[in-house]
């Protein structure tokens, strides 16, 4: 491996230890400001230039995590692939009242894929399960005052997940992936009061900061099966299911004087167990040496306890195009690739799901060997001002995919 490569491995390993990925500054979407916030819905890598698909698409030169059965479909002169993104956003959020432009750049996945035989692959890094991002102000009472304060929320923070995928081919056809992984995160819910006006005295401006603690274990399973194979061409389907992670929650308050550090009020709650979201997905893809057509179907289900949670589904197309895989010209190797989805919503405002909807394209730029930069855009649209907010995201994504060769001792004779 050389230098180079072998630094910026260092540099993602460092970075997935710290597990920061994501940063939050709570001016994202207002959207986020529901439960634990956004999901990710594992599109990252590969899967965020096909609009998200995945559960059937068995790249060659990717790593795909959508489904934790295709790794195995990876395969080459190489056994050790490095996937990372790096992901920057800029997007428009229109209410009734205000238009709002935020930008930001994050590392949203790193993720690291190792052949260990011609049956078998294993892969491990860091992803996030879902984001909260969003603040807004609005005028409160106290009781026993009749003052108006004016509160300002900031909801940040995220839950991610570190995993270990280990796939198997049980047959020529037929591959299975197990991931099990552990949760973690924090989503903190700052309030800031101020009195309106001269008041009365009666109660000084303070802060009220909540911090949610989370920490759990889950698992993923996927299954591919070739249906259909003909020399180059092929047909598969595949099944994820990913199970309701088991999931701790701890709530620790504290009240303190605006400008000042003395604290009024400190708490700290016991761990209590909380239900979380269940996720099926089935796809079915068509590919070629030059081809890959894909479509995907997910249905999230959401326990009775978390309020204004609604059942979702959510559709998938994803196609991808490379002239010549193995040629010699630069034009021929480039990879091309575009995308849509749909989402009916898994929450709702007053009684109406919030759908989103967006388009994905993206090209693939062979570097050096085995080494690729895949650079890609996408778009979507979410909720409308009849709603909470109208939400517009333009996005582009780096994904920086390194493969070389690791463990093999060069001979001499």
């Amino acid at each position: 491996m050389t230098f180079p490569i072998r630094s910026l491995c260092l540099c993602l390993m460092s970075l997935l230890l710290t597990g920061n990925l994501l940063a939050q500054r709570g001016d994202g979407s207002l959207y986020s400001s529901y439960g634990i916030g956004l999901i990710n819905n594992d599109n990252v890598g590969h899967a965020a230039r096909l609009g998200g698909t995945g559960v059937a698409v068995q790249s060659p030169y990717f790593l795909n995590l959508v489904n934790p059965a295709s790794s195995i479909g990876i395969f080459g002169g190489y056994n050790f692939m490095v996937d990372a993104d790096v992901k920057y956003q800029m997007m428009n959020i229109a209410t009734t009242d205000e238009n709002v432009d935020v930008n930001r750049t994050n590392l949203s996945h790193v993720a690291f894929w190792l052949k260990i035989s011609n049956k078998s692959a294993l892969n491990f890094g860091i992803t996030p399960i879902s984001s909260v991002d969003n603040s807004f102000m609005e005028t409160t009472y106290f009781v026993g005052s009749d003052d108006p304060y004016s509160k300002l929320t900031k909801n940040y923070g995220d839950i991610s997940k570190v995993y270990i995928n280990y796939a198997y081919a049980l047959h020529p056809r037929l591959s299975l992936g197990i991931r099990p992984y552990y949760a973690f995160g924090v989503i903190n819910n700052n309030n800031s009061y101020a009195i309106e006006g001269n008041g009365d005295g009666s109660i000084d401006d303070f802060q009220l900061n909540i911090k949610n603690s989370y920490s759990g274990a889950g698992v993923d399973v996927g299954l591919q099966y070739v249906a259909y194979q003909n020399k180059d061409k092929k047909l598969l389907m595949g099944l994820v299911y990913q199970a309701p992670a088991y999931m701790v929650e701890t709530i620790s308050e504290e009240i303190q004087l605006s400008g000042s550090d003395t604290l009024l009020f400190e708490s700290t709650g016991d761990k209590e167990k909380i239900d979380f979201y269940q996720t099926f997905k089935a796809g079915l893809s068509y590919q070629n040496k030059s081809w890959i057509f894909a479509a995907d179907y997910t249905y999230k289900l959401f326990p009775d306890s978390w309020e204004d949670y609604i059942p979702a589904h959510q559709v998938n197309l994803g196609i991808e195009y490379v002239p010549i895989s193995s040629g010699y010209r630069y034009p021929q190797k480039l990879s091309y690739a575009a995308g849509a989805y749909y989402d009916t919503g898994n929450y709702q405002f007053q009684n109406q799901a919030v759908d989103r909807w967006g388009l994905t394209a993206g090209i693939g730029i062979p570097i050096q060997g085995f080494t690729r930069l895949n650079l890609s855009y996408q778009f979507e649209k979410q909720g409308s001002t009849s709603l909470l907010s109208r939400e517009t995201t333009h996005g582009i994504v780096l994904n920086i995919n390194l493969a070389d060769i690791w463990f093999q001792k060069v001979g001499y004779k």
